[in-house]
């Protein structure tokens, strides 16, 4: 029943009617009554087709607010499984126990509500876990997490110890968000075969608007413009897909205060900003302005990527250290184990350790680990002292793990037990992004060939259009079919060119963008990808438009 949605995604058939349905109707009647009144024609047509639009959206909401929550569930599993499991071997008793996993809600996400629902049912109905797992089961948006709740209180019911089911869980519910993770990398293949189709169908609707007003009573530089813009909203709408599909996997850290790196990054990325503003005002000066010779030779396209250029830097700074960080994921899995077999052997000497594990070699990590056991002997704050040492790796994956090790040791649990399973699951995690970062590595090839293939078909539109235009002026034509023929003007052909580098512009701005989105890395790098897709379509455009020019007789009046 469509009504037995609604308690599942948490709201009341009366506030779903009043909230949504209602305004939606409301909204709908006046569209419907102003679309038959003051339109005609197709425009009548688009503001009739807005009311089933927004009809649609107000039906719809409850089962994309499950799939969404479905998926929130899906993408932190695995951290919750590690979590539930770590502070499993503790002394909490399972009232707290769910209590400290509801109140984690930056970690946990959606899992955090579920446990907090897990939680009322205990304090507040005097229902057991094993009761209120099986109530949550037959409620929760995901399947997977519903299966394990029924395992859950399966076992408990058997007479099985907490910690002894989920030390089982963990390969099991591993494995699911393994299938759940390939499964997202062969949606994101999906998509790419999409954005790639999309990109490829819509540049040859590009050069169908550039040429069809020869053939047609079109504008030129209307139909050239309504067509760029379709090209810039389909790619915006591509970005957004792939972007709701994807799991949550970032890679950076979500420290309140900016690490040393990050203050690097962020000296960099001024210097960048700064230099490319200075660099294009020159250039721009010297060719419209100073008339510098050396200058003025030089092609727009060219001048142009010349002056973002030094956007490359903080870019490469950037993308520098997310290969330090993912170097640095990969060493953290040895050093935990070393640290958690140390000091169950030393009876709880976690600085002492420290200090040993810290003198050995563990890469890009090394360095962090002084740091950490510095303030670990200092003995103030050991909470505070694992904190600072996730946010100076900058790795989100090692910020939120190594922070439960700590929580786990704080409360009494056995240090080796917690470091191997933390360990375990953290080496599966990394080996499913090495098929992520090979996907996107691929991808990333794929976006470089199609900015040097758009920029090649649409200069070389332009270029045929060009030639087409000057036989018609070339001609002499009877003053009856002047009204037919199209010409066009020299001005109209510049702006049509700029009008084509400026979506090359754009689809290496989105492109660069949705790089960094995919892999989960910094943002900052996508700049030195939006540099080099950027140079890619400059130069190949120029090329083309000097080879159609020369081929055909004709240049592009720049």
């Amino acid at each position: 029943m469509f009504f037995d949605i609604l308690p599942r995604v948490g709201l009341k058939p009366k506030d779903y009617i009043l909230k949504f349905i209602l305004p939606a109707s409301v909204i709908s009647l006046l569209l419907l009554i102003l679309g038959i009144t003051y339109f005609s024609g197709y425009t009548r047509l688009v503001v009739l087709f807005l009311p089933l639009l927004l009809m649609g959206s107000a039906i719809g909401y409850p089962y994309i607010e499950l799939d969404s929550q479905r998926q929130k569930i899906n993408e932190r599993l695995h951290i919750f499984i590690t979590k539930f499991g770590v502070l499993s071997i503790t002394d909490l008793d399972r009232k707290e126990l769910m209590h400290l996993l509801a109140t984690e809600k930056e970690e946990l996400g959606q899992l955090a509500t579920e446990s907090h629902k897990i939680f009322v049912l205990i304090k507040r109905w005097n229902q057991s876990l094993a009761e209120s797992c099986r109530f949550l089961a037959n409620r929760s948006p995901s399947s997977q997490f519903g299966d394990f709740l029924d395992r859950m209180a399966y076992s408990i019911d058997s007479g099985q110890e907490l910690k002894e089911f989920l030390h089982g869980e963990q390969d099991i519910v591993m494995e699911d968000y393994g299938e759940f993770y390939k499964r997202a990398i062969y949606t994101l293949d999906t998509f790419k075969e999409m954005y790639v189709s999309a990109v490829t169908s819509v540049s040859f609707f590009v050069t169908f608007a550039i040429i069809a007003p020869f053939l047609l009573p079109y504008d030129f530089v209307t139909m050239v413009t309504v067509a760029l813009l379709g090209f810039v909203l389909i790619e915006v709408l591509l970005v957004y897909a792939i972007k709701s599909r994807l799991p949550y996997d970032r890679l950076w850290h979500t420290g309140e205060k900016p690490t040393k790196i990050d203050l690097k990054l962020k000296k960099w990325l001024i210097i960048s900003v700064i230099g490319t503003v200075l660099f294009t005002l020159f250039l721009l000066w010297g060719k419209f302005i100073g008339e510098i010779p050396q200058i003025m030779k030089i092609p727009y396209q060219i001048i142009f990527a010349l002056g973002m250029s030094p956007l490359a830097i903080g870019g490469y700074f950037a993308q520098r250290e997310e290969n330090l960080v993912i170097r640095k994921e990969f060493n953290f899995p040895d050093f935990l184990r070393s640290l958690g077999d140390s000091v169950s052997a030393k009876g709880g000497g976690m600085t002492d350790s420290l200090e040993y594990l810290s003198s050995n070699d563990f890469g890009p990590l090394t360095k962090d680990l002084e740091g950490l056991y510095k303030r670990v002997s200092i003995r103030v704050n050991s909470q505070k002292a694992w904190r600072y040492f996730g946010y100076d790796t900058c790795s989100y994956m090692i910020q939120l793990f190594s922070e439960m090790f700590e929580r786990c040791t704080f409360l009494g649990g056995n240090a080796g037990v917690a470091a191997h399973m933390i360990g375990k699951n953290f080496r599966k995690i990394i080996n499913l992004r090495k098929a992520k970062y090979q996907s996107v590595s691929q991808f990333s090839g794929i976006m470089y060939g199609l900015a040097g293939g758009m920029a090649l078909t649409l200069y070389a539109s332009a270029g045929v259009a060009n030639m087409v235009n000057g036989l018609y002026t070339s001609l002499d034509i009877p003053d009856t079919m002047i009204s037919i023929v199209n010409i066009i003007t020299p001005e109209d052909f510049s702006l049509i060119a700029y009008l084509i580098y400026g979506v090359l512009v754009i689809y290496s701005i989105v492109s660069g963008y949705l790089i960094k989105l995919m892999d989960g890395g910094h943002y900052q790098v996508s700049l030195m990808h939006f540099v080099i897709m950027l140079w890619v379509a400059s130069i190949v455009g120029y090329i083309a438009e000097v080879m159609t020019g020369s081929l055909l007789g004709t240049s592009l009046p720049i």
